[in-house]
């Protein structure tokens, strides 16, 4: 899979590091010769759907974008192409996180995750992970959300996402934040800006350095 994008979504509290699912591989197994042609348009369709989301997303468009997330997973579905269905199902899970229903999100981020552990896809895991816990602590469930977080971190280490690390780590700095642990807090945040500063990630930098001033640091 390509390397993800991250999406700064601010909140009342916090800066939030969402990751955006993009265009997935082709198909691990071509059709038959006599479907390539019907299946590869379909799916071009649907990768444009995908990536029209992203754009229509970025511009505030979040209804516009579930709308085109939802089209590109109904042509990824019938065509069994699995990497595309996961991501489309992680990318309309932050939209209705940006739409407050964050009961939604996780409905399709564990949908996403699942379908990302089966066709081991460790990029994809790690996001839907780093999803889901920043869903559940809009639901103001820290401890789930610090659970998820863990877990994708864990996987970006592992597979040596810098800028996803740092994301899991500013994330975790917000959980620890919001349970009144101001030391464990900055210490996660201090992490994360030291990543995003060796990456040269100015906006990802500018974000830990909002999270470190509403600690109090």
């Amino acid at each position: 899979m390509m390397r993800s994008q991250i999406q700064f979504l601010s909140l009342t509290t916090a800066t939030l590091l969402l990751t955006f699912f993009p265009l997935p591989l082709p198909l691990p197994h071509p059709p038959a010769p006599a479907q390539a042609q019907t299946i590869d348009a379909r799916k071009t369709e649907a990768d444009r759907l995908l990536r029209r989301g992203i754009e229509l997303f970025q511009i505030s468009q979040v209804e516009a974008a579930l709308e085109s997330w939802q089209q590109a997973l109904q042509i990824y579905r019938a065509i069994q192409d699995r990497r595309g269905e996961g991501a489309s199902l992680g990318n309309l899970g932050i939209a209705y996180h940006a739409l407050g229903n964050y009961s939604k999100a996780i409905e399709y981020h564990q949908q996403s995750l699942a379908i990302n552990r089966a066709i081991q896809d460790r990029r994809g895991e790690g996001a839907s992970l780093g999803n889901l816990g920043n869903a559940y602590h809009a639901l103001g469930n820290y401890s789930k959300a610090i659970e998820y977080q863990e877990q994708s971190l864990a996987i970006k280490r592992a597979i040596q996402d810098r800028q996803g690390e740092g994301a899991s780590l500013g994330n975790l700095g917000n959980a620890y934040h919001a349970l009144g642990n101001y030391g464990k807090a900055i210490e996660y945040h201090q992490q994360s800006l030291a990543i995003n500063r060796a990456i040269q990630d100015r906006r990802g930098e500018g974000g830990i350095q909002n999270n470190l001033g509403l600690v109090g640091f």
